[in-house]
């Protein structure tokens, strides 16, 4: 996902030219992955890139992965200029954020749908219809964004939140302990990406067969690599080639396996238009729920 290195905390002027560029990847990006073997990945990454390219420069920090609010508070101040962030977490930094510098996996670089499966012997043909079903989640960093979509997609039916909804929401990791049960129709549903859904279908013919898809989302893109405004220009370049070609080392391999992806492109921020416009309807969902709980409470 971030294909890029950990910062160095160490406070130094916003527009300081000196060729060093501070990375730091949201804990939030992982998911379903295991940290420790993504700490390691991004290690090893790390220190060939540094004996290799050598125009790259960057001090380690040994937490490599960030909590979301650590990481967002030191981009604003200036101690990280390159982060791995869900978007979620961007729409609260966009500000700062430099529009014309996005890296995306290139799974993601036209944006990627949820889809919500269902048994073809269920009687489920809506959205409205699965009120009072148990969900299943597929637990995995390209599904940061599934809670932001059900609700947008609740809110559109004038159906109550996710929580209140649905019957039970629970996870799994494994794309198959996610598409099985609804096969088996121990639960009523299931939310994942459609390029899961593919796989799993490819993998099991079966599945396409006894299940469909109920709704799909916008094309989103969950994750990605943003810098911020007025970093080293050069350290930025060096930086972006080395993430774009990340795979010519084989440390970076390990990274590009652990977000199941192949390479990075280089983008816009108008790839992320959707997915932001997304957002801004989710925070209006839970402001106006915030809204309405308050209200009840005060007995208007």
């Amino acid at each position: 996902m971030a294909g890029g290195f950990a910062a160095s905390l160490t406070p130094r002027s916003a527009f300081a030219d000196d060729g060093l560029v501070t990375v730091a990847v949201s804990e939030e990006t992982l998911a379903g992955a295991n940290i420790n073997d993504a700490r390691a990945a991004y290690t090893a990454w790390t220190q060939e890139v540094t004996r290799h390219l050598g125009s790259v420069r960057a001090v380690v920090n040994p937490k490599i992965f960030l909590p979301s609010e650590e990481l967002l508070r030191d981009v604003r101040a200036g101690t990280v200029d390159c982060y791995g962030i869900t978007a979620l977490e961007y729409i609260k930094v966009a500000d700062v954020t430099d529009p014309n510098f996005i890296l995306l996996q290139d799974s993601l670089a036209d944006g990627m749908e949820y889809i919500l499966v269902v048994n073809n012997q269920s009687p489920f043909h809506s959205i409205a219809d699965l009120r009072g079903a148990q969900m299943i989640v597929h637990h995995h960093p390209d599904l940061v964004l599934a809670p932001a979509w059900l609700e947008t997609t609740l809110t559109a039916s004038s159906l109550p939140a996710a929580e209140q909804f649905f019957a039970s929401i629970s996870s799994r990791d494994n794309i198959n302990q996610v598409a099985l049960p609804v096969f088996f129709r121990r639960v009523d549903v299931a939310c994942l990406a459609r390029p899961s859904w593919e796989t799993a279908v490819e993998l099991n013919p079966q599945l396409g067969r006894s299940l469909r898809i109920l709704a799909v989302s916008p094309k989103l893109v969950p994750i990605f690599v943003a810098f911020r405004r007025h970093c080293s220009e050069g350290g930025r370049k060096a930086l972006i080639d080395a993430i774009l070609n990340i795979t010519t080392i084989a440390a970076g391999q390990q990274i590009v396996a652990l977000y199941q992806s192949h390479s990075f492109v280089l983008r816009t921020a108008a790839v992320l238009k959707t997915t932001v416009d997304m957002l801004n309807d989710y925070q209006r969902c839970l402001l106006r729920r915030r809204d309405r709980r308050e209200d009840s409470r005060a007995g208007w």
